[in-house]
This record gives C-alpha cells, sequence and structure tokens, in this order.
C-alpha cells in the first residue's frame, strides 16, 4: 500500500507540474490583466516558483512512504526548495533559510559525511583566497568589477561608500583570517578559542547574508542598482558558501 501511495504521488506531482504549467501557469502570466503588489516580473517568477515547488513536496511524501529517512528527505527537500526560490528570485528572503534548514537536516540525519564537509569547507577556503586576490588588486588600483561590489544608491551609479586602499586591505586581512580559521578547524586544530573565532565568523556571515534591510543583504530594500542585482545572484550566494564553509570547518572540528 506504501508503494502504492507512492505512485500516485509521483503521478499527481508530475501532472500538477506539467500540465499546471501548461494549463494555469503559462495563460496566467501572458495576461495583461494579471496583477499583484509585487513588481509584475517578481510576482509572474516567484508565482511560477511556488507551483513547482508543490510537486517538490509530493515527491518527498512518496519518497518518505517508500522508506527513505525523514529528516534526509526533509533535508533534500529544502535544499531542492531553496535552490528553485533562488532561481527563479534569488532576492527573495526564504531561499538562505531553506538551505540552511536542508543542511541541518541532513546533518541531524547523518548524512553529511566527513569527506563532504571537507570539500564544503575547502571550496569556501578557495572562494575566500579568490575574494581576497580582488581585494588586494583593488587597493593596488584596478578598477575591473568595483561598479558591481559597491553598494548604490537608487537610481545612480553613485556608490554609497568609497572605501580607501587601508579599508580594503582590512577586508583582505579578514578573508585571510577566515581562511586559516577554517583551515584550522578542518584540519582538527585544539583549542576552544579556534572554535570560538569560527562560531564569530559564522555569526558575521550570516548577519551579512541577512543583510541591512536597505543597501545589501537578502532584506534589502534597494533592489534596481547594479550592485543590487550582483549581490542577488553573486554576492549574497557568496556569502552563504563561506557561512556554510565555517559551519563545515566547526563540524568537523566537533
Amino acid at each position: 500500500m506504501s508503494i502504492a501511495a507512492a505512485v500516485l504521488l509521483v503521478a499527481v506531482a508530475t501532472l500538477h507540474s506539467v500540465l499546471g504549467e501548461r494549463v494555469i501557469v503559462r495563460p496566467l502570466l501572458a495576461s495583461p490583466d494579471w496583477r499583484a503588489r509585487l513588481a509584475r516580473p517578481w510576482a509572474d517568477r516567484l508565482l511560477r516558483a511556488v507551483w513547482h515547488l508543490l510537486s517538490l513536496a509530493w515527491y518527498a511524501l512518496a519518497a518518505i512512504l517508500l522508506g527513505l529517512p525523514v529528516p534526509v528527505v526533509v533535508g533534500l527537500l529544502c535544499l531542492a526548495t531553496g535552490g528553485v526560490i533562488f532561481g527563479f528570485v534569488p532576492g527573495h528572503l526564504a531561499w538562505p533559510v531553506f538551505v540552511a534548514a536542508g543542511l541541518l537536516a541532513l546533518g541531524a540525519g547523518g548524512a553529511v559525511p566527513e569527506p563532504v564537509l571537507g570539500v564544503g569547507a575547502g571550496a569556501a577556503v578557495v572562494a575566500a583566497l579568490v575574494a581576497a586576490g580582488f581585494h588586494v588588486a583593488w587597493a593596488a588600483g584596478a578598477t575591473t568589477g568595483r561598479g558591481r561590489v559597491l553598494p548604490q544608491r537608487t537610481g545612480t551609479r553613485e556608490p554609497v561608500v568609497r572605501p580607501g586602499p587601508v579599508a580594503t586591505l582590512v577586508v583582505v586581512v579578514a578573508l585571510l583570517a577566515y581562511a586559516a580559521v577554517v583551515v584550522a578547524l578542518a584540519l582538527g586544530a585544539d583549542g576552544g578559542w579556534w572554535r570560538g573565532l569560527g562560531v564569530a565568523a559564522l555569526v558575521v556571515l550570516l548577519a551579512r547574508v541577512v543583510g541591512d534591510g536597505r543597501y545589501v543583504g537578502v532584506s534589502k530594500r534597494v533592489r534596481g542598482t547594479r550592485f543590487a542585482r550582483a549581490d542577488d545572484r553573486w554576492w549574497t550566494p557568496a556569502v552563504g558558501l563561506l557561512a556554510a564553509g565555517a559551519a563545515a570547518g566547526l563540524a568537523l572540528a566537533a
């Protein structure tokens, strides 16, 4: 009976996405009369994402009926949900929450082996070193990419702040310190202060993902600038990767 129920859920989920896209979602989004309180492109993408996320939930229920561990299924569903939301509406507040919930659920289910944690920590360290290299170049006077990495005021390309070489090098030092802490944790360095540094880095990075409510992070209100678009698609996810690397280092050190 469980198998039969799972088959029915898979069938309904598939038909829901395939037929729903053709019969409901596409005609609705093509209609000029479709209105929402959100900006129309944002609302269109959000509606499509939410429609297909329901299918993902039914697939997850089918997997549970077939005997897969609940924390693992929930973790994978949360990660898939975060990925779908990020793919359709990268500036949405929900995707970091679902990704974090997914990683925690997989950890609770024992589905994140040490090699995977090591790869995550290594990827974060590489990202931090690459970012540090760019900041060194900017401190030396390079201008490539600067127009997309500094928050801008609405309707202009004028940056909110213009950090000088010293401030830019401070960021380099912070990135290098982060890389050293993650490497030390991943290698099993002794001492509670290493864990303290790792927790501090994780808290700071998560705060950057959330943002200041105005210019940066998923909570920002200024969204029409070049920086805001790049922040949604690249910079906030990159900071999320660094946060995941810090968490992986802490897990390896536990």
